[in-house]
């Protein structure tokens, strides 16, 4: 794949991913906790895992890109993740440790499961 449909891949896919976090942000309660930014980067990381378990074993392609570097990166986010770690430490060391142990703890789970969807050896089931 050229660069240029490499450079468009990763440009649509992360437009779309962005918009849909941005309608989900707007959708959830972020008065004390932060849902919405939790459940993005818990379903992100699980499509992530999903899309890199599915293309493990084929060639990367346009949807690949569209859909790894580009969706996922655009939908999940590390830069609001951040910010709100940092507010909910100056109001809450009990919120602040919640959403950072279950940030890690759903993420790496996620991740894993959906990584091992697609990626594990013939005639294993879950």
């Amino acid at each position: 794949m050229d660069r240029f449909k490499s450079i468009f891949a990763v440009g649509f896919g992360g437009a779309v991913g962005a918009l849909l976090r941005y309608c989900i942000i707007l959708t959830t309660d972020h008065s004390f906790f932060p849902f919405g930014t939790l459940l993005i980067n818990i379903v992100g990381t699980f499509l992530l895992g999903l899309i890199n378990g599915y293309y493990a074993s084929k060639k990367k392609s346009f949807i690949f890109l569209a859909l790894g570097s580009g969706f996922c990166g655009g939908f999940t986010t590390m830069s609001t993740f951040s910010q709100e770690m940092v507010n909910l430490l100056q109001t809450s060391m009990l919120y602040a440790g919640l959403y950072l142990g279950a940030t890690l703890l759903f993420g790496l789970v996620a991740g894993f499961l959906g990584l091992g969807l697609f990626n594990r050896p013939r005639g294993e089931t879950l």
